[in-house]
């Protein structure tokens, strides 16, 4: 099975730092779900580049606007592929800098780590709770799964109207909870 890797990328606001998200196109996989860029490992590949070359090629971003600060250990997929995350600074103004690719990714956006942190996930058991106990947030892509997919729980954030769930509401309770320094005081510091 191939692996994959993400990027968590950090973007300096008047906020502080916060953490960019992809909403998938309607061209993709579990489109209008929120994500972090990314992609399968190809031949050769480290999981870093190949975050980075996701990144480029989904956000219109260049490699020297991403500086590499550590990488999470992989978690598993429920499809038992390795998911590789790397955090990174993203260099941009803002969002209005970014070329998103059309094909796959819908809209970005930003949320300050400051609220993340001061908000912690709630937690829903998708094998018991029936679709009508769900947020709707969460409650829109259930018709996506099946019930035996749905045999698990998942932390799930909710932020001026997206839902973050699933894998990456997995990495990013991760991200939250590990250590790494960026140089910002709320950051965590990283395994590399």
């Amino acid at each position: 099975m191939s692996d994959y890797a993400v990027l968590i990328p950090l973007v300096t606001t008047e906020e502080g730092l916060s953490l960019l998200f992809e909403v998938r196109s309607e061209n993709v996989s579990q489109p209008g779900e929120v994500c972090f860029p990314g992609g399968r490992v190809e031949g050769g590949e480290t999981a870093a580049q190949t975050a980075v070359r996701e990144t480029c090629e989904e956000l219109g971003v260049r490699p020297d606007q991403i500086e590499l600060i550590g990488e999470l250990p992989p978690e598993i997929s429920r499809n038992s592929r390795n998911v590789f995350p790397v955090a990174a600074r993203l260099r941009i103004g803002s969002t209005e800098d970014l070329r998103l690719s059309e094909e796959e990714v819908a809209e970005v956006f930003l949320i300050p780590e400051s609220w993340l942190r001061g908000n912690p996930p709630a937690r829903y058991d998708l094998g018991v709770l029936t679709d009508d106990q769900l947020p709707a947030g969460l409650r829109r892509f259930m018709p996506n799964y099946d019930r035996y997919s749905r045999k698990y729980s998942t932390d799930y954030y909710e932020y001026n109207g997206h839902g973050i769930w699933g894998l990456t509401a997995r990495i990013l309770t991760h991200y939250l909870n590990c250590g790494i320094h960026t140089g910002d005081q709320a950051s965590p510091r990283l395994e590399s």
